[in-house]
């Protein structure tokens, strides 16, 4: 079966034999057909999105302002001792996991931290964070959030075990959970002014992710009628199918990669829409991306403060391998045959 790329392409080839010449009038019409189409799916995608994002995001705020965040990080103090990883690194970790990767830098500029343990930090962030937003996302896609979230969870704490060991940190003694942690409400005033920030950080966030799907859709919608996006995902195929994915997916495992996993899950949602990728393909991506995205942004992000790029990058495509292949084989226990990796 072919490609709707390939055929327009088939088709643009017959006409052209069949005619003296090209239609500048049917060519500019063509292009703005394309374009409009690419805008239209865009905006359906960001508003697909932004039902998600606002509400897993206020559930963030409202951890930060009660205080529960300090809550949940002491309780993961113990585990963050056997990365090697001192008391101060726990509250980092948290606040990556659940809110974003951006608070977590500026709590690791402003704390004293070895080169070792910044890198240890990051990994585990890189793997794991903005839960409650990107474990939302996927669930839209069509994979269980529980799940996710235990993957991610899992995978970010043996990986950061693991690269403490490798990096020589010692264990630290553990820790008793809990210390230190009240439950309090800062009060009417701060809260609004709390709140105001939220609502105007979550606008210019909404703003960035529009503009960015819209034009991510644009240029994918070019990209499939000219033919050029068939060219592309062959040449990823390769190495898509050793992480244990079908071949077909190959655009969706770069564009995750590339440009993380918010704009990833959007096309998918997009392939999911048009019938083009089933829930099976959907779900091994899905596996995939949580552990493994955005491999330049972020990553740049962390090595600008010291972390090495190489143990940022190498054991988050190793765990990654490993999840697919986990997942693969596990549908296949259970009687499920995973999808092939080749059409």
């Amino acid at each position: 079966m072919h490609s709707p790329g390939r055929i327009k392409t088939t088709v643009n080839e017959k006409s052209f034999r069949n005619q003296a010449g090209p239609s500048s009038a049917k060519e500019s019409d063509s292009w703005f057909s394309t374009l409009r189409e690419g805008i239209v799916l865009g905006f359906r995608t960001f508003t697909n999105l932004a039902t998600v994002l606002v509400p897993a995001g206020f559930a963030v705020f409202l951890l930060q302002l009660s205080g529960l965040l300090e809550g949940l990080a002491s309780l993961l103090d113990p585990l963050m001792a056997l990365a090697g990883l001192p008391g101060e690194a726990t509250l980092v970790v948290t606040t990556g996991a659940l809110v974003t990767i951006y608070p977590a830098i500026g709590m690791i500029t402003s704390l004293q931290f070895s080169t070792a343990q910044i890198t240890v930090m990051a990994l585990m962030i890189l793997i794991c964070h903005n839960l409650f937003v990107e474990t939302a996302v996927q669930a839209r896609v069509g994979s269980h959030p529980v799940r996710i979230v235990m993957v991610r969870l899992v995978t970010a704490l043996v990986v950061g075990i693991l690269a403490g060991r490798f990096l020589g940190l010692q264990t630290e003694p553990v820790r008793a959970t809990g210390a230190g942690f009240s439950l309090e409400f800062p009060g009417w005033t701060a809260a609004g002014i709390a709140l105001q920030r939220w609502v105007v950080d979550t606008a210019g966030t909404l703003a960035h992710i529009l503009w960015l799907v819209v034009v991510l859709m644009v240029i994918q919608r070019f990209l499939r009628s000219s033919g050029i996006l068939p060219g592309l995902a062959r040449l990823c195929e390769p190495l898509v199918a050793a992480f244990g994915l079908p071949r077909s997916t190959a655009f969706l495992w770069l564009a995750g990669n590339t440009l993380g996993l918010t704009y990833g899950a959007a096309i998918i949602l997009e392939e999911r829409h048009r019938g083009d990728l089933g829930q099976e393909e959907a779900d091994l991506v899905n596996h995939h991306l949580a552990v493994s995205h955005s491999l330049l942004e972020d990553t740049l992000l962390f090595v600008a403060l010291g972390a090495s790029a190489v143990v940022l990058i190498i054991p988050r495509l190793v765990a990654a391998f490993l999840v697919v292949h986990l997942r693969r084989f596990e549908l296949g226990r259970r009687g499920f045959p995973p999808p092939p990796l080749s059409p």
